[in-house]
This record gives structure tokens, sequence and C-alpha cells, in this order.
């Protein structure tokens, strides 16, 4: 039992209190049982005694740390200096060494042998930017060594960085040296193109170290400067963000026009203000997202619109008959048409436009059809309910007129958009909402609250397992009802629950949310 003073520094080392003896024992106990397991002379020697001396623990804890069957886990607070001389004492006494570790693969299949003979290798595992020094790359030789000056190239672009410089880090204090060897941790200056999580090496051999797999994001914001004049400047600190701390992903949303900034949560966003507001100096605005909605229809309907302009000399002149279904994989052809071509088109956004020529008689001229149906992906392109996508629709061109000398392709792609438009809101048109697979890990006792928060998000549960003293929760939820479910899981829980989620699919919008949505759109 170790006591800290307010100051830190030294602990005072003190008698377990009675109260917590029993607890004690029991866990030193469990301890020694893990330290004996990942040991076959460790075991015997416990079977025979019944308990491990110190020694015997750490062998028995690097063991299992090396067969990562333990995982030490170590109170601490460098602000506060408590607890760090524990854990340097722990990592420089019983941690494995680079030399006892197993040789890794790369993602090329090859062996990474931890050993000074072995090619050169690094890890990126940080980049810092600091102001009037630059980028601080900091990685971890994995094979091999390194000098100053030596030469070696990017695994992901394929470039070549010299290492001017190595340092070996402490706080922010650096201490130059000329060479680094297999397991050390250290940090270079100013490389040219070399981000967090890349691989470099020496040799005509490439090595690419297994990335560390970061977290998806968890809530995802808009991001706009106050001023929008420093919006060049706001993007430039981002990227400098997102290249430090690569769980802050930005992404620009071609359908909602937005820069989006998604983190892992409200704390992160709040970080992540503060660092743009004191470090980079720009304010930054904070937005939801709009949700990436679609449309799409339940029932079939026809329309014709004639397009005619008439302004001196040649005008314009097209007609256009058609009749729009909703499409679905695997239906019938359409009755009652005399279907002479056919083209089905795969929407970026994903779904369907399926554009069927009806025409008979040549009522309408072939080289007009690619216009008609030109002003039917327009439309779609920006739905007639909110502007959203349109997907999963069949359309059939089966009438119409054109004038020897006024037709041509605009007149023939505005009619086929005005009569797509008027179909479509005549066909029981309906909006289609993004939906997540969402996975809640719950503390038992806190089950019930989560369960009523997601039942009012329009969750539908869709199972319940157990995992130790956690209850998992798994459920489908509307992105729009995501909003603010970070923040408020973390309140009902008090920190203790975690989640995330997935895209799953498009699902059609409630009548009561769809009118509300309209309406926001009128």
């Amino acid at each position: 039992c170790y006591k800290f003073g307010p100051e830190g520094g030294k602990p005072e080392k003190l008698e377990i209190p009675d109260a917590e003896k029993e607890l004690a024992d029991e866990l030193h106990n469990e301890l020694v049982e893990k330290a004996a397991e990942n040991d076959e002379e460790l075991l015997e020697l416990f079977f025979e005694k019944g308990t491990l001396n110190e020694d015997e623990m750490r062998q028995g804890i690097k063991a299992g740390m090396l067969n990562h069957e333990l995982f030490p886990v170590f109170c601490v607070s460098a602000i506060n200096d408590m607890g760090t001389g524990r854990l340097m004492g722990f990592i420089d006494n019983v941690a494995p060494a680079a030399a006892d570790l197993k040789p890794e693969q790369s993602v090329e299949g090859n062996e990474i042998k931890p050993t000074i003979d072995a090619p050169t290798s690094l890890f990126v595992f940080k980049t810092l930017h600091i102001q009037n020094l630059g980028q601080i790359t900091y990685f971890k030789v994995k094979s091999g060594e390194i000098k100053v000056n030596d030469r070696l190239t990017n695994s992901r672009t394929g470039d070549v960085e010299i290492i001017n410089q190595l340092f070996i880090m402490d706080g922010k204090k650096r201490e130059p040296v000329s060479k680094l060897t297999v397991g050390d941790i250290g940090a270079t200056l100013k490389l040219k193109n070399t981000e967090t999580n890349d691989s470099l090496y020496a040799g005509k051999e490439k090595i690419t170290i297994k990335p560390i797999q970061y977290p998806d994001a968890r809530i995802t914001k808009a991001v706009g400067a106050v001023d929008k004049a420093e919006e060049e400047k706001l993007f430039d600190a981002l990227k400098k963000i997102h290249s430090m701390d690569p769980t802050v992903v930005l992404t620009y949303s071609k359908e909602s026009k937005q820069q989006l900034l998604g983190c892992q949560g409200e704390l992160h966003l709040s970080t992540i203000k503060w660092r743009l507001q004191n470090i980079y100096g720009v304010e930054p605005e904070f937005k939801k997202r709009k949700i990436n909605y679609r449309e799409t229809i339940q029932r079939s309907a026809s329309s014709s619109y004639r397009h005619k302009k008439q302004s001196g000399g040649a005008g314009q002149f097209g007609e256009v008959h058609m009749k729009i279904e909703p499409f679905y994989e695997g239906m019938p052809e359409p009755q009652g048409f005399n279907l002479r071509g056919k083209e089905e088109i795969e929407l970026p956004w994903g779904g369907k436009l399926v554009f069927y020529n009806c025409i008979v008689g040549g009522v309408i001229d072939t080289r007009y059809l690619p216009s008609v149906m030109k002003g039917i992906l327009e439309v779609m392109e920006s739905g007639p309910l909110t502007g959203s996508y349109c997907r999963d629709v069949r359309v059939m061109v089966h009438d119409g007129k054109m004038h020897a000398v006024d037709s041509n392709d605009i007149s023939f792609k505005i009619a086929g958009a005005h009569a797509f438009k008027e179909a479509f809101l005549n066909a029981a048109p309906k909006l289609l909402e993004p939906t997540n697979k969402l996975t809640v890990k719950v503390p038992e006792d806190m089950v019930g609250n989560v369960m009523t928060d997601l039942q009012s998000r329009r969750s539908i549960i869709q199972g319940i397992d157990s995992n130790d003293h956690y209850q998992i929760l798994k459920c489908i939820t509307p992105e729009a009802e995501l909003f603010g479910f970070s923040t408020e899981l973390r309140s009902l829980t008090q920190g203790k629950a975690t989640f995330n989620s997935e895209f799953n699919s498009y699902e059609l919008v409630p009548q009561h949310v769809q009118k509300g949505l309209v309406k926001q759109e009128e």
C-alpha cells in the first residue's frame, strides 16, 4: 500500500489496512497463479511450494506478457508525479526487451527479426507539430539499427527519407544521439512525407509493419470557421491535428456540401476545439451534420410534359410521355409496352434507375432518348421532396412528339426532367433514412435507463448478450437519432458504457417524421 503526498514524488509505503487485506491477498494469489501458468517450470514450483518468490513472479509475468496472456495496468498521474516511478521500474525490471520478442510478420508476409543484424525497419507511432520547430516524428526501431544521415524508404509512398538528426525524447527535452538500435524509441525532425502508422526500411526488400487499427469515429460534426476568412487556416490546422491523432477524421460530403469532422466523443471534440483556439488561433464552429436521406416511390404513376419555346428563328420543342414504377431486384419486365431497349444504371449514391425505350412508330427519334434520361438523372440528383438523391425507380418512355426543326437535345432533356418530377410526386414519394447497427456495452445495473433512451431514439432491439458484469445491447437505430447519444450514454452510466456503430441500410422514414423534414425544405 502506497501513500503519495500532495506534491507526488516518492510514496510512503504502508501496511495494507485490515479491511482490505483479505481482498489484497486474494488478488495477489490470483496474480501468482496467472504468472505460474505461463511457464512450465514455474507451474511445477507453484505446485510444490504453493507460491512464488519475487524473481519467479517477474519471470512469470514477463512470460505472460510475451504470450499476450497478462496485461499489467498501473494507476499513474504524470501531472502530479504519482506512480510514474513504479511504472518505469516495472518496465525496466520486468517487461520484455526487444531481444525477448518473437519475430513478427510484415504485411508482405516476411519475418521481422528483432535483432541488430537484421535489415533496418522502424515504425512511426506518433507525429507532433511544434511551432517554430516543425514536425517531430516518433518511432520505434523494430529491427537492425539506424544512424544519423541514413537513407530509409517509406513503404507507403516509396519516398526516400534522410535521417538528418536522431533524438531520445525526455518530455520536451531532446537528447541528440548518433544511432539507435532494435527496441529503441526515438524521434527525428522534418521528414518530407512520413505520417503516423508509416514504416521506414533500409535495403531493397520492402518492409511494411502492420499498422495500428484505429477505432471508427463515434460522433461526426459539420465544422467551419466562425470567421469565413479563416476557413483555410482552420482546415490546415485540422490536417495537422489529424496527422498527430488519426482518430480525428476529416471528410468532405459532396452531397451535403459540408466539411465533416469525426472523433471519439464530446470530450474528444472539446479537446480538438481547445487546440484550435489556443494553439492555432482559429475559432471553430461545430454544427449538426446533415443526414443523407434518399427519396423513392411506392406506386406507379404516369405523366407527360411538352416543352415549347419560340423566340424567333429556331425554337425548342420536345414532348415526353412516361410511366414510372418502384424498382426492386428480380421484378418481372413491364407489361403492356413494346420494349425496344433497356438501360440499367447503378447510381453512385446507391440503388438503380432502369430506363426503357418503349417508343413505337418513331414519334421520338432514338437520338433524343439519352437526353430524356439525362433530364431524369438530374432530377434524381436533387429529389422533389427534400433535394435528396432518388433511387430504385424504373421509367418507361412510351410516347411523345418532336418537331422537324425545333426539336433538339436540350428540349427533350427539359421535357424528360419535368415529366419525371411530376410522375414522381404522384407516385406516393417516400423518404428513406440511413440506419446504423449499434452495439452498446452497459453495466448490468444500468441497462434499464439505456434501454429506455434507445427506445426513445426509435431503436429496434435485436438482441442482448452477457459479458462478465456487462450486457451487450444490439440494435438498429436511425442515424438521425444518434445526435447527442455519446453524451447521454456517458451521463446515464457515469462513463462506464461504450458503444460503436456502423452503417446498416436505408429504411422508410415514419410518416410524421417525413412531414417535418419536407416542411423544413419548403
